[in-house]
């Protein structure tokens, strides 16, 4: 199925893609997805329950992927979802295709362009906030990679099945220690400044 086939209305959207990802390594349920979303996967694309649940009944009704009802281990049947040749053409297709990063979008972000509206002593708090978050992200993401080289190896050693997973939890690492490095600058910043304008400020 080339891009000429596939009509812009009929192609997976991002989540739509994302769900194709998981997909693609095991079959799964609407439940094992959304558990998947919390951990490892999710880091790169949140997604609450009910749009997870849309976008499977959009991807088998345009056949990209295909369930079926399946016995559960302890509990009810369900539906088990499994990614089908045209969704790993357009899954392949998606990630050859170039990403428009200047429609990348981030609260965070778009908060801090104007901390200079944050009454007194609010901002401060804003970042510690975020800073006590992206800590608590931290350690689970160097713990996720632990048990990942344990299991498989290190990346560099070449051999591992799950590199790009540990490639993709490296990344975050990376991310994360950075937003870290620069909420301590932010809040040194603002500490600064506090101190300049004097006590009236506050």
């Amino acid at each position: 199925m080339n891009k000429a086939q596939r009509s812009a209305d009929d192609a997976p959207s991002i989540l739509g893609f994302a769900i194709l990802q998981l997909l693609s390594r095991m079959p799964a349920s609407g439940y094992d997805l959304k558990d998947r979303f919390q951990s490892s996967l999710g880091r790169g694309w949140h997604a609450y329950d009910t749009q997870i649940y849309r976008e499977l009944k959009r991807l088998e009704a345009a056949g990209f992927t295909a369930g079926e009802i399946v016995k559960g281990r302890s509990g009810p049947q369900r539906r088990l979802y499994t990614i089908t040749d045209r969704g790993l053409d357009a899954l392949r297709e998606w990630l050859c295709s170039p990403i428009d990063f200047s429609k990348t979008k981030e609260e965070f972000l778009l908060r801090i362009w104007t901390l200079e509206l944050f009454p007194p002593g609010e901002a401060e708090e804003f970042l510690v906030r975020a800073r006590h978050e992206w800590h608590s992200q931290l350690q689970h993401q160097q713990a996720s990679l632990r048990t990942l080289n344990d299991s498989y190896g290190d990346v560099d050693e070449g051999s591992s099945d799950v590199f790009a997973r540990q490639l993709g939890i490296e990344l975050t690492i990376a991310l994360t220690k950075a937003r870290l490095k620069w909420i301590e600058r932010a809040l040194k910043v603002l500490a600064a400044r506090a101190a300049a304008s004097g006590p009236e400020s506050h």
